[in-house]
């Protein structure tokens, strides 16, 4: 089960779109993608849901204890 980790900017822009557009069809049932960001920037992160969400993903988001950082854990489901 491979992770992909990207890290975001301070914007996200067209181009950490496409990044993550570009790694979700290596994507196999069970891998993991995450996505790692600034906790101050965490406000953009509805353009990456909303693209998550599209490509049929499962996702969980959160900040780390120090505040500084906020992760976006998306996976596809298994298929039974």
């Amino acid at each position: 089960m491979p992770d992909i980790a990207l890290r975001m900017g301070t914007a996200i822009t067209s181009n950490d779109l496409a990044r993550v557009r570009d790694v979700l069809p290596r994507l196999n049932p069970g891998d993991q993608l995450t996505i790692t960001m600034e906790a101050a920037d965490a406000h953009q992160a509805d353009l990456l849901l909303k693209l998550l969400e599209d490509h049929g993903l499962d996702y969980q988001s959160r900040g780390d204890s120090d505040g500084r950082t906020y992760h976006i854990i998306a996976c596809r489901q298994e298929t039974t």
